[in-house]
């Protein structure tokens, strides 16, 4: 076989296997998938904070270092130098007619002297008396011819550890009626005794009218 008969056997070959069609472009563009674009990613975002506590005043101290000891209360003021205040007068009783028939004025700061005086005045049961922390004033007038009189502790006062004692002693006018009866005007009182180093009584003698 020669040469040229070899050719174009090999041609005739090639174009059976090529097929007889005419090759066209397409107009359409080829479907060509997008590649995946990357998600998003999502952004991590925190929880609102917590209420930052609001703080106190500068110098409040926390509860468990205040201090909660009451303030001392201040203390009553006392009577200035010089000058006299009055105690309060607990009256034990005042009698028209009693055992006493002597003027007396006595500050009584022991139990033996008032049982004494008790005896003698004769009212029934003595009365208990803190001899630790009160005194007892009895003042009597003596006896009067006649009723209409009275006899009272009007004010005790203390001044530099001194008592100062009123005493009223009250007569009827001489145009009052009153009693022919003999009468012995009595006062007991109790006072405070702390601090009383000292007495003194000051009689005041009042006519009373009708």
């Amino acid at each position: 076989m020669t040469t040229r008969t070899s050719c174009l056997i090999a041609f005739a070959i090639l174009t059976a296997a090529c097929g007889s069609g005419t090759v066209r472009p397409t107009d359409e563009p080829s479907a060509v998938a997008p590649a995946p674009s990357p998600a998003p990613s999502t952004p991590v975002v925190d929880p609102d904070p917590a209420p930052a506590p609001t703080p106190g005043p500068p110098d409040s101290p926390p509860d468990a270092e205040r201090d909660t000891t009451p303030e001392p209360s201040a203390a009553a003021p006392s009577a200035p130098a010089g000058q006299s205040s009055d105690l309060e007068i607990r009256r034990i009783g005042r009698w028209v007619s009693s055992g006493i028939k002597g003027n007396r004025r006595l500050v009584i700061r022991d139990s033996n002297t008032w049982a004494s005086f008790w005896s003698e005045l004769g009212a029934g049961v003595r009365p208990k008396v803190d001899f630790s922390r009160d005194l007892v004033i009895a003042v009597a007038s003596g006896e009067r011819t006649s009723g209409g009189h009275d006899l009272a502790v009007d004010r005790v006062s203390l001044e530099g550890g001194d008592l100062r004692i009123e005493v009223v002693e009250t007569s009827p006018g001489p145009n009052c009626m009153t009693t022919a009866a003999m009468t012995q005007p009595v006062d007991v009182v109790m006072v405070p005794g702390a601090g009383v180093n000292g007495w003194s009584f000051i009689d005041r003698k009042v006519i009373r009218g009708c």
